[in-house]
């Protein structure tokens, strides 16, 4: 059964305020009133019987500043006496679960979409002349007949600058009530970085480890800065080993490398290796300009079987080493009929791979030594 019920429209100036232990309104009342105007009290203040104010303070507050006499309230049964009052309000202003990091961010990623759209409305609307009049002919603006803005007929435009860093804002805000885009957009990204199949193994577990260590005490950046630092690292260590690689790629990509392990703080070595991939990826693309336009057959005839074959020998080191990073315990007892068929149709089918390309090889080499 219900312990209150909502009263639809009281008088604000008959609600006892009293004693409250959350004194401070915060610097964004402006936005609360704006979100009042534009959708109404959300969620009402919450008041006994004799209606001294148990929650909702901060909203009081704000339809006061524009200038609202009325007010939804939802009237909490059985708070009666000083004690009961107290404690009710200790529950309602300490006991409300806050959203953690991971939640925030996944709120944040799809805010900051849906922020990015309606701006862009906005700004189309404004830009071609969308006007709130009906027109003559009675239609609303904006239905796409001719005079009515034409928002159906005009082709969306790019955000302008700073628009990107004005929807994060917005969304940041509404999720944790200040301007934390930058430590949402951190834990956004590595989400993406443990979920990449593009990324090395040990950058995907590091950010799946981040995650997980973040989301119970919410401090980001150091972790970010780690995974980030290991990302540069990888890339770095990949072109300096690669055989494809010019020489003088891999020998700039060992040296950088060597230079950035060196550094002892990790915000300064990431800077450092962010520095020298930008230098070696206009390298390579110099390399790549400036080497000669054969055809594949003519630069070497075995070169699709070659680019074959590194591809596939990619996407393995980029895995390599899994069956020591796993339990094969822990899966056997928990991976569930899909999980379960889809490894033991990799390992069979690799080994049917294994032994064909074994007699494949096998018999290469034996024609090798008969010529």
């Amino acid at each position: 059964m219900s312990r209150g019920h909502l009263v639809l429209e009281h008088a604000i100036d008959e609600i006892s305020i009293g004693y409250s232990f959350r004194r401070d309104l915060g610097e964004d009342l402006d936005e609360l009133c704006a979100s009042i105007e534009r959708f109404g009290v959300i969620h009402p203040p919450a008041v006994t019987e004799q209606y001294s104010l148990i929650s909702g303070r901060r909203v009081l507050a704000a339809q006061k500043r524009l200038g609202y006499r009325v007010t939804p309230v939802w009237i909490v049964h059985g708070v009666s006496d000083k004690l009961s009052h107290v404690l009710a309000i200790r529950d309602e202003e300490t006991l409300r679960k806050a959203l953690k990091p991971l939640e925030q961010a996944e709120l944040y990623d799809e805010l900051k979409k849906l922020y990015a759209e309606e701006n862009a409305r906005k700004q189309q609307a404004t830009q071609f002349g969308a006007d709130a009049r009906p027109n003559e002919g009675g239609q609303e603006p904006g239905d796409g007949t001719v005079g009515g803005g034409g928002v159906d007929s005009t082709p969306p435009q790019s955000a302008p600058k700073g628009e990107g860093r004005k929807t994060r804002v917005q969304a940041a805000k509404a999720v944790t009530g200040q301007d934390s885009h930058g430590k949402l957009d951190q834990v956004v990204e590595l989400k993406q970085i443990a979920a990449s199949d593009e990324e090395h193994p040990e950058v995907r577990q590091a950010a799946a480890e981040a995650l997980l260590e973040l989301n119970t005490d919410g401090k980001v950046n150091g972790r970010y800065l780690r995974v980030k630092l290991l990302q540069a690292l990888m890339l770095l260590e990949r072109w300096s080993a690669h055989p494809d690689e010019p020489d003088a790629i891999r020998q700039a990509a060992a040296s950088e490398l060597a230079r950035v392990r060196a550094q002892e703080h990790p915000k300064g070595a990431l800077a450092d290796a962010n520095r020298a991939i930008a230098r070696l990826t206009q390298l390579r693309k110099d390399a790549a300009a400036a080497a000669p336009r054969e055809g594949w057959k003519d630069a070497d005839p075995l070169l699709r079987e070659k680019h074959q074959v590194r591809k596939l020998v990619d996407l393995l080191r980029r895995e390599h080493g899994w069956w020591d990073r796993f339990d094969p315990a822990v899966f056997g007892m928990h991976a569930d009929g899909e999980q379960w068929e889809l490894v033991e149709t990799s390992i069979t089918q690799a080994g049917v791979f294994l032994d064909t390309a074994r007699a494949a090889r096998e018999k290469e080499a034996a024609g090798a030594d008969i010529s």
